[in-house]
């Protein structure tokens, strides 16, 4: 369920500054203190990659924030009404682990390597 990204050149000011208010109402949530209602965390974070710069293949960080927002759209998409923050949740990581960022950077601090430098070496941004 692949959703497109606003292009840089039709971003405004007002865009970033929406998304960094969603970014910390969804945070509240998470941190068990948001102010917003289960299906509002599950729109906020379903549009949370509008605004990312990469396309989630060479950065961890981007790949991360896609993930999350395509959980969330799923989940809209199956109907889920009933403790969704913490199935959001428990499913985004599952998918985390799983991805070659995190399964590369655990590998690296296993083997007492620096995980910057393979990622480097594979032109990715962590």
């Amino acid at each position: 369920m692949a959703k497109k990204r606003k292009p840089r050149e039709e971003r405004k000011a007002e865009d970033y500054r929406e998304a960094a208010e969603d970014s910390l109402e969804l945070a509240r949530v998470l941190a068990g203190q948001g102010r917003i209602s289960d299906q509002d965390f599950l729109d906020r974070m379903a549009h949370s990659d509008e605004l990312v710069d990469h396309d989630g293949q060479t950065c961890g960080l981007c790949h991360n924030m896609i993930l999350g927002a395509q959980v969330a759209r799923e989940m809209i998409e199956a109907g889920e009404y009933e403790d969704v923050v913490g199935k959001w949740a428990n499913e985004a990581r599952r998918r985390w682990q799983k991805s070659k960022f995190y399964r590369l950077w655990q590998k690296e601090q296993k083997a007492g390597r620096d995980p910057k430098k393979a990622f480097k070496e594979r032109g990715w941004e962590p």
